[in-house]
């Protein structure tokens, strides 16, 4: 099996659906297969009144209610780019459907305000028209886009455009204009005179050298939490599998607003990959864990390691033996990676 995209996040991640006969990681690679999708045969915008053509069949369609299970990136209050499933019904040109509902005050948005999530796209912003050709996606945005109040909610706003919009399987970079004008930057000050692509949602360290996701999950509070998908710089790059399951489970910095979500007393052994088999060997605390716990575990761990297109499965151990030797008696159940399924 192999991977459609590195999730720089993105998150493309297994929607919730019953499947049978995949391995665990086989169940992400759904978000990003349609091979009807088509593009145009020239860059121009395309009116709004205009039916589009270009990434129309992405994702999961609910054939019961003619809806479609995308994915798009909103902000939440730490200022996280966080990825969100969600239903929208269908209809011709989707990828604008999606983008729509990023901007501020949609009714979308609004549904997901009262998980802390909101859009980042200015209120009262309109697509006038979009184009796809050799995997670059170019919108035309009306002049209510330049309307954000700093230059940091200018970058949010363009790095949600492009890991929502490179979630559509024929778009792998993403152009804005403003009123059929290309802009060489936005009206605080960002530049937007080249092309966007998914790389460094939410940063923390350099954007040299070898940078790569983990995801963690916001605290539990009236509302569920929700996974954030954080990039960091690698020091080295020798085991970049490992490199990202120590980040998971040491944790996060102390200074971000995220937790692991670890089982207590589980730490982290050492890892290797062996025929696409990442073989992960955990220390004595994990005697303890339930069949609850264990699924949690197996959720995050693949949901992180799914930028690795040479992962197809995961298998754990403790101090060199496996679960069953330990005498721990685990459901070995079909995984869905977690993810932010707000419905």
């Amino acid at each position: 099996m192999s991977f459609k995209r590195l999730l720089h996040i993105a998150l493309a991640i297994a929607i919730i659906i019953a499947l049978t006969g995949c391995s665990a990681l086989d169940m992400m690679v759904g978000l990003k297969n349609d091979e009807n999708l088509k593009v145009f045969d020239d860059l121009a915008i395309i009116d709004d009144e205009t039916p589009e053509e270009d990434a129309v069949e992405t994702i999961t369609i609910n054939s019961d209610t003619n809806t479609k299970s995308i994915i798009a990136y909103y902000k939440d209050i730490n200022g996280f780019i966080v990825p969100v499933i969600t239903n929208i019904p269908w209809e011709e040109g989707i990828a604008k459907a999606t983008v729509r509902k990023m901007v501020i005050g949609s009714e979308k948005e609004k549904e997901l305000a009262q998980s802390g999530l909101h859009g980042v796209i200015p209120e009262g912003t309109e697509i006038i028209g979009m184009s796809i050709k050799d995997g670059l996606c170019v919108v035309d945005f009306t002049k209510n886009i330049l309307n954000n109040a700093t230059i940091e909610d200018e970058k949010d706003m363009m790095t949600a455009l492009a890991y929502t919009l490179t979630e559509f399987d024929t778009i792998d970079r993403v152009e804005i204009m403003v009123d059929g004008q290309k802009l060489e930057s936005l009206a605080k000050g960002y530049p937007i005179n080249v092309a966007f692509e998914r790389e460094n949602i939410n940063l923390v360290g350099s954007e040299d050298g070898a940078n790569y996701t983990v995801y963690y999950k916001t605290a539990e509070t009236e509302v569920a939490g929700y996974y954030v998908p954080i990039t960091f710089s690698a020091e080295a790059v020798g085991n970049p599998v490992k490199i990202v399951l120590e980040k998971l489970f040491n944790g996060p910095p102390s200074d971000l607003a995220v937790q692991n979500d670890i089982p207590y007393g589980i730490s982290l052994n050492d890892v290797s990959i062996s025929q696409g088999i990442a073989k992960i060997d955990l220390s004595m605390g994990a005697l303890s864990l339930t069949q609850e716990e264990y699924e949690d575990l197996s959720k995050i761990v693949v949901l992180c390691l799914q930028q690795f297109k040479e992962v197809t499965d995961i298998a754990f151990s403790i101090e060199g033996i496996t679960f069953e030797e330990a005498g721990l008696n685990l459901l070995d159940t079909e995984i869905t990676p977690v993810f932010n399924n707000f419905q």
